[in-house]
């Protein structure tokens, strides 16, 4: 998985790249931020859904859990 600044990395790097007075929108800062996660949560739930095959009907279905405990919270600092 690629590294995910931590909240502290990631304002730093925002403000020198955005604005070097700190002056920054805080909005904007933190919608940029929870994209970087979203991003990664979702690109650990395409690797580690668990399909489900039953071969008595042939049928199939995605592990719910296997979604949700992908991308564990602790990933965000």
């Amino acid at each position: 998985m690629k590294k995910i600044p931590t909240a502290k990395e990631f304002i730093e790097n925002y403000i020198e790249e955005n604005n070097h007075d700190s002056n920054i929108d805080v909005e904007d800062a933190l919608i940029e931020f929870a994209k970087l996660h979203v991003g990664a949560a979702l690109e650990e739930a395409s690797k580690k859904a668990h399909i489900q095959i039953d071969e008595h009907d042939l049928s199939c279905s995605v592990d719910k859990s296997s979604i949700l405990n992908a991308y564990p919270p602790s990933n965000i600092e």
